[in-house]
């Protein structure tokens, strides 16, 4: 394969990623806010949004065979397929059983078109270029779920208009995702019980961050818009913050990539989520200065935005090429777990015992990480070893 066609393909993922970003970052406060106008408790409507990483939970044990019959690109394109028709479907099937099982869906769409292309950009990689790929990919991601709350202004014009507009914009990046290349990875040899448990006996450090990531972002998309609204914030604003959150990681997304390849995973992420837990723990003081706030939100998203990527570049560090496949479906069981704890955690908190304790909570697990991180001493495993002495 040329240079200028891994080039090529390099972009069609990163496309792929950002209209997924950019669904996923509308959906989650989109039917939160849709199901909180119509008397929908917080806790209930938690439980809804936890259906699309119950989604992403069933399929991920699937993953890892899919892609090795099916390959990454047709593997991509038939969660696109999935996304999409779901997201037509939301306007035409109203009502919360109706929403619950479309979210779920779009779970397993999203599912595999997450896994598939990230295990691609992770396989493909040179390592001293891998965190610095998978930066771009979070910033792709991070720029489309940083753009999808502000959809919740098209709602003035119609219920219906912001599922239609992102399920257009879907559809054209899916004939475009036709022309990437047909790639298979390399197949492991090792049992699967072995494999499973050379993958957290390895890299168990490496997998914290898909949960902590899933948790933080599934709990402020689904769960932070209903504690907004009842402190008296509006719909913009909440939409405002948000977007702040994700797009304060793009300013550090790439750098904390090229400084991960520099200076090491392990000193990066403990930082990360050392800083990024106090700036999460201060975020209820702040409630009632809607412009602090902001700046919050914003150097908050800029410290964790990276946390799943450099997860992932971690992991890959840690693992054989042959086990990536697994080790990446692991990742995403860890993020839908955190994604699916998230919104129900997050929506009894604000019901129970208010909207500040579950950024409390937050910050605990953020500032538990960084210790576990920080004293995480992994001397590597002769596998891994090997391949980077042929490399």
């Amino acid at each position: 394969m040329s240079e200028q066609t891994r080039a090529k393909g390099f972009r069609l993922l990163l496309a792929v990623i950002f209209v997924a970003g950019l669904s996923q970052g509308l959906l989650l406060p989109l039917l939160a806010t849709l199901l909180e106008e119509r008397g929908v408790s917080a806790g209930m409507n938690g439980l809804n949004a936890a259906a699309l990483y119950l989604g992403i939970l069933a399929v991920s044990p699937l993953c890892g065979p899919l892609v090795r019959r099916w390959g990454y690109r047709r593997l991509i394109r038939t969660g696109m397929v999935m996304v999409v028709l779901c997201t037509f479907l939301f306007p035409l099937l109203e009502g919360f059983l109706s929403w619950m099982f479309l979210r779920f869906l779009i779970g397993v769409g999203d599912g595999v078109l997450h896994y598939a292309s990230q295990l691609w950009i992770t396989s493909e990689s040179p390592r001293h270029l891998r965190g610095r790929r998978l930066a771009h990919f979070g910033l792709s991601y991070g720029m489309g779920f940083g753009a999808g709350p502000l959809g919740l202004n098209l709602l003035s014009l119609g219920v219906w208009v912001p599922f239609v507009a992102t399920g257009i914009l879907l559809t054209l990046v899916w004939l475009g995702a036709a022309r990437l290349q047909d790639v298979r990875p390399k197949v492991s040899v090792t049992p699967g019980k072995g494999r499973l448990r050379r993958i957290y006996r390895w890299g168990f450090v490496a997998l914290i961050p898909a949960f902590l990531y899933g948790f933080l972002e599934a709990s402020l998309s689904g769960s932070f818009p209903v504690y907004g609204l009842r402190e008296g914030l509006s719909p913009a604003w909440v939409s405002l913050l948000i977007s702040a959150f994700v797009y304060g990681a793009l300013a550090l997304q790439l750098p904390l990539g090229i400084w991960s390849d520099r200076w090491g995973r392990k000193r990066i992420l403990a930082w990360v989520c050392l800083l990024g837990g106090l700036g999460m723990a201060a975020i209820p003081f702040a409630m009632g200065e809607r412009w602090l706030l902001l700046g919050l939100f914003t150097v908050a998203g800029g410290l964790l935005g990276s946390l799943y990527s450099l997860g992932l570049t971690f992991l890959a560090d840690l693992l054989p090429r042959e086990a990536l496949p697994d080790g990446n479906a692991v990742a995403n069981v860890h993020f839908a777990l955190g994604c699916m704890l998230g919104p129900y955690a997050g929506g009894w908190l604000i019901q129970f015992t208010g909207g500040g304790s579950l950024f409390w909570l937050i910050a605990f697990t953020l500032l538990l990480s960084s210790l576990i991180t920080a004293l995480y001493g992994n001397k590597g495993n002769p596998e891994v070893s090997r391949q980077r002495e042929v490399a």
